[in-house]
This record gives structure tokens, C-alpha cells and sequence, in this order.
């Protein structure tokens, strides 16, 4: 029995290389064709796109070039456009989002690395005064606040969170032999907030995660970001380009309160003995202390500064 079909009937499958083609016929029939030049004489489809996908495997080296090209593209959005766009949307993201995220986090860190502090009342109170001294004048003083935590198992540390708190374990307190030290030490994590490193951090690594669902089709996780958001935070840690920048904001504003950056370089010193290389776990972001070699030097020459 024969059947006869309108061209326009049928719908031929996309030409890609020399592979089958599927022509489906009205109702639930189809056929599975060798690929011949004839099919498109007698089917003609008119998409630009199936052309130059056609074109595109035809010609090894179109296709090694768009392979690159897409690897290539891949690397400048990780590298340059997902950095940039963190920072450009950090100072407009509302400073309640920031609370929610510092308050999740800190509930995070208490509930499993730190206990009340134990430092006597006094002690904390002349600190915090040092550290208002400090931070008196800044762009985003208003958002400082400081608290202690007893944390054995993270041992001396201080770290700052996207609203603005700065937290110090008492081990550190115990570590220094000055406040200076301390106040050195507090100056870094002033920095990073005054950078809004912390909310860019975040951003770039929930973007991540966005970007991840949305190439392996799979975007379940990201309902749920804002609450995943402190979670990636304390595990990402932050760059060493951050480090670096808080590192210079630090410099600076030692000089200009009259203390010396050589005091952070002591403290970074005492750090990085006490610490070695010792892993902290699930909470990376609080390991950027020890200091590397370069970040003491780089203290050490700024306290040699004269201007």
C-alpha cells in the first residue's frame, strides 16, 4: 500500500553531519532516513540556525573554534564578569538582607564552633573602646559592632560578617602581647567590610551556584538561596585579592590613627606560628589567618613608609 503526503505535511529532522535524519509523518508515523542532499530538495526547511549548525560540524576547525571560544567565554565570566558584577551590586544590596545573612551565619558558627566568651566584662568593654576609637569616622561606622567567643576549637581568630559585626575569639586576645596588636588585627576586618567583601563573597558564590543550575539543567538549589547564601559564605572564604585590599585599608588606617602597620605584622607573625597549617574544617572563611609570608612583608614595608 502506498501513502502520499503534501511536503508540508511532513517535518524533516534538523540536517547535523551525516546522522539519520527522522521524517514524521501526520498522525503518529515516522521514518528513519539515511541523510541524502534529496531530503531537503523534497522537505525544504528554511531555519538559519539548522544551517550553520550543519556548517559548524561540517568544519573541524569551526568547531574547535567554538569549543575554545565557549571555554574561553566560561573563564572571562568566572574570572572578570561574575567579580565585577558582585561589586557593583554589593553597596545597593539592603542593609535588612545583610542582617539576615550575618544573623544565619553567626547562628551557624555559635551553634557548632564557639560558646560565650570568657573574658572578664572590663576587658571587653576597654577593647571595645579601642575599636570604636578606630573605626570613628568611617563611611559605615554606624554598622560596627564588636563581640567575643570563647572558640577552642577554632583557637585565636577574628572575622567579620556582611553587616558590619567583627567578632574576636578570646584566644586571640590571649595570643597578642599588645593591644596594638589586637587594634591591628581589628583594623584588617574593618577593611572588610568597608569593602563590602563579605556581601561580595556571597554574591559570587551564589552566583555560582545559579550559574552551575543553569548549565546542567538542574535549578533546584537555587530556591533556597538566601538561606544557603551563609552557608557558602563561611565555606568559599575569602579571595586573596580581598585579603590584599583589606590588608591596605588596614595599613592606612593605622597611619592615620598614629599606630604602626608593623603591629599587624607581628600579630599576622604569632598567627601564622600558632596556626601553621592546620584545616579549620566547613569554616574556611575563618582561615585566612595564618598569613602568608608576603601579607607581613607587605606590613613591614608600609610601617617603613615615611609619606
Amino acid at each position: 500500500m502506498a501513502l502520499e503526503f503534501a511536503s508540508a505535511e511532513v517535518t524533516l529532522s534538523p540536517r547535523l553531519g551525516s546522522m539519520p535524519r527522522t521524517l514524521t509523518l501526520p498522525g503518529e508515523g515516522h521514518l528513519e532516513l539515511a541523510d541524502s542532499p534529496l531530503l531537503d530538495q523534497w522537505v525544504p526547511t528554511s531555519s538559519r540556525i539548522e544551517a550553520a549548525a550543519h556548517w559548524l560540524e561540517q568544519r573541524r576547525s569551526a568547531a574547535i573554534g567554538a569549543g575554545v571560544a565557549t571555554v574561553l567565554g566560561v573563564v572571562f565570566f568566572f574570572q572578570v564578569a561574575l567579580p565585577w558584577m558582585a561589586n557593583e551590586l554589593a553597596p545597593v544590596i539592603p542593609s535588612a538582607m545583610e542582617r539576615t545573612i550575618t544573623r544565619q551565619a553567626m547562628a551557624l558558627i555559635d551553634r557548632v564552633h564557639t560558646q560565650p566568651s570568657k573574658l572578664p566584662e572590663a576587658r571587653r568593654a576597654e577593647l571595645q573602646q579601642q575599636f570604636t576609637a578606630l573605626v570613628a569616622g568611617l563611611p559605615r561606622e554606624a554598622d560596627f559592632r564588636l563581640e567575643f567567643r570563647s572558640a577552642p576549637k577554632l583557637g585565636p581568630n577574628a572575622f567579620a560578617l556582611p553587616d558590619g559585626l567583627v567578632v574576636v575569639t578570646d584566644e586571640l586576645v590571649g595570643l597578642v602581647e599588645s593591644d596594638r596588636e589586637l587594634v591591628a588585627v581589628l583594623a584588617h576586618e574593618a577593611g572588610h567590610h568597608e569593602q563590602r567583601h563579605g556581601m561580595r563573597q556571597a554574591l559570587q558564590s551564589s552566583a555560582v551556584v545559579v550559574v552551575a543550575g543553569f548549565l546542567f539543567g538542574d535549578l533546584s538549589g537555587t530556591g533556597s538561596l538566601s538561606v544557603s547564601i551563609p552557608v557558602l559564605l563561611l565555606e568559599s572564604g575569602f579571595s586573596r585579592k580581598h585579603e590584599r585590599e583589606a590588608d591596605e585599608f588596614a595599613f592606612d588606617l593605622l597611619r592615620k590613627r598614629g599606630r604602626s602597620p608593623a603591629d599587624f605584622a607581628t600579630a599576622m607573625s604569632r598567627l601564622s606560628r600558632h596556626h601553621g597549617e592546620q584545616d579549620l574544617g566547613a569554616v574556611s572563611y575563618l582561615s585566612t589567618h595564618p598569613a602568608s609570608a608576603q601579607r607581613i612583608e607587605a606590613a613591614n614595608r608600609a610601617a617603613e613608609r615615611k609619606d
